[in-house]
């Protein structure tokens, strides 16, 4: 007999030959109230079940099964009843058992199931700021607060954190979720509290010269095992970490002010890191509410061993040269240095030669030419620096761009290095003309093998940035679908006449309300076009 225990259910006994049934069957012939809203035809998830044991005994996911699972982020253990056969004993749950179970699974449409995973947990907080804050203006509080969240926060994305949440004046990051190696997340995380500390003491300049005050933080970092998921009210869920690995690094936080360190690290990240840290004091401490001691470990910097590859630390240096408000200026410099073509009109692209001062010097370049000379400098000063494999100016170019996008909230792009600063003297930039006739962009963009699509995203950069008369959007700064949606409201009032030129035609026009209504779907698309964009003349050579 094959054995099948619903756990907080019942246990079902089977025959061999009867497991042709999904356990969806299985579960209502033995008079188990299993919800299944859309009928058992994996169109929902309220079926869905926990695998406790035996998931080697399931089939694999059915074609059906496995969108499902895909479009919401299921982890291996969650299956959907309706489409799932057992060929040996297991044990399971029911994760939908009532009528607000089944309320709150209908909105989880696009929502990431809880997952375990490994990961990195930075806690910061301000020493003394409710003394701070009873003593300045309301103004001035949330205005200082922004002011130090924005400048922590981007020491955070800087070494590939995400920000989990602000909790008053306390800050909290993840590292690790895209990279498994705890090493690099652990490292990441000190890097960035490390460079938080340096930040810190610029902000509290401005501070002392404006309120009077100075700002003292505590840092603390943990590793291990967290619950990853989006939490909350279906119409206002953020995704969060939670569980001990969270709770410990809060808990290791506070004790800097106790210990009178700056960053404290668990023995956990410690032993991942010990040979590529410089360390200061080791002690064993209790941690609120729990037992027993822990050892945690002061930091008081890297060693040059953890600096990571030159690749990596391009990106790093590249990050701190970009200040967002010139994000539109860095993402431009990127399609000029894309728009080299050679004397007989053959498409260079970044591999070109912007970088030679007959081009550096165009006209065209004058609101790029602070950040190309930026790259080229920064690629002098890591050459003289004695550094092997110094990425080329065209692959600084590529990633420079990426992460303007990305500092303006944009989508992430991973770019790879590998492009060559090829010799073309002759070679000449032909930029699009602001024309009100659509074709010529169109016209323009063909010579680099772009498609309708392709002009329409590539204009659609212009959500960032300025021109000569003011910012195309009200939002400049910002990488948004304002640009679409600002087109079709009033026509593009603030824009270039190739910009308006878009709604002259309809297969464009079309494809201005698609992304104006659709920002997820703009983002998808421009990630997609700017890889192409970077890349597609390599390609073709290689």
């Amino acid at each position: 007999m094959i054995k099948i225990i619903f756990e907080n259910d019942k246990e079902v006994f089977l025959e061999p030959s009867e497991l042709n049934k999904p356990l969806l069957q299985i579960s209502l012939d033995a008079g188990i109230p299993h919800i299944h809203a859309c009928g058992g035809n994996a169109r929902c998830s309220t079926c869905r079940v926990l695998i406790q044991d035996g998931d080697e005994h399931l089939l694999p996911r059915n074609e059906k099964e496995t969108a499902l699972a895909q479009k919401k982020g299921f982890p291996d253990n969650v299956r959907l009843a309706c489409q799932t056969k057992t060929t040996g004993d297991v044990v399971l749950r029911r994760l939908v058992i009532d009528d607000a179970d089944m309320a709150l699974a209908s909105t989880f449409s696009d929502l990431i199931s809880g997952i375990e995973k490994p990961v990195a947990i930075l806690f910061s907080d301000i020493r003394g700021f409710t003394g701070f804050s009873e003593n300045h203006l309301p103004y001035d509080v949330i205005h200082i607060l922004n002011r130090y969240f924005y400048r922590m926060g981007d020491k955070v994305l800087k070494y590939g954190g995400i920000i989990d949440k602000y909790i008053g004046d306390g800050l909290m990051a993840i590292f690790g979720l895209e990279d498994p190696d705890p090493v690099r997340a652990n490292l990441n995380a000190i890097r960035s509290a490390l460079e938080m500390r340096s930040e810190l003491e610029s902000l509290n300049t401005y501070l002392q010269n404006h309120l009077g005050s100075e700002f003292e933080i505590g840092i603390g970092i943990n590793y291990g095992t967290a619950i990853l998921g989006k939490l909350g009210h279906p119409l206002s869920m953020s995704f969060t970490a939670i569980g001990d690995t969270v709770n410990s690094a809060s808990r290791i936080e506070t004790t800097t002010k106790k210990a009178d360190a700056k960053i404290l690290i668990s023995q956990k990240v410690y032993e991942s890191v010990k040979d590529r840290i410089q360390k200061g004091r080791s002690f064993e401490t209790k941690l609120k509410g729990k037992t027993g001691n822990y050892r945690v470990h002061e930091v008081l910097g890297t060693k040059d061993s953890c600096e990571g590859s030159v690749w990596q630390e391009t990106g790093y240096r590249i990050w701190d040269k970009i200040d967002p408000t010139e994000a539109g200026a860095w993402l431009r410099m990127v399609f000029h240095a894309a728009s080299i073509f050679s004397a007989d009109g053959e498409w260079l692209g970044l591999e070109g030669s912007i970088r030679f001062p007959s081009i550096l010097n165009d006209e065209f370049n004058r609101g790029v030419k602070k950040q190309i000379e930026a790259i080229i400098h920064l690629k002098e000063e890591m050459e003289k620096e004695g550094r092997a494999n110094v990425p080329s100016v065209a692959d600084m170019i590529a990633l420079s761009g990426a992460l303007a996008l990305q500092k303006a909230g944009g989508p992430q792009v991973h770019i790879l290095p590998g492009r060559k600063d090829s010799n073309y003297p002759e070679g000449r930039m032909l930029m699009p003309v602001d024309s009100p006739n659509v074709k010529d962009s169109l016209d323009y963009f063909s010579m680099m093998k772009f498609s309708s699509r392709d002009t329409v995203l590539l204009l659609g950069v212009h959500t960032l940035g300025w021109h000569s008369k003011g910012s195309f959007t009200e939002t400049p700064n910002i990488f948004n679908n304002h640009y679409f949606r600002d087109l079709l409201l009033d026509g593009g009032v603030r824009m270039l006449a190739s910009d308006r030129a878009l709604l002259g035609l309809e297969e464009t026009k079309r494809m201005v309300m698609e992304y104006a209504l659709d920002e997820s779907l703009f983002f998808k698309d421009f990630q997609g076009l700017y890889q192409r964009l970077v890349e597609q003349k390599r390609l073709e050579e290689s």
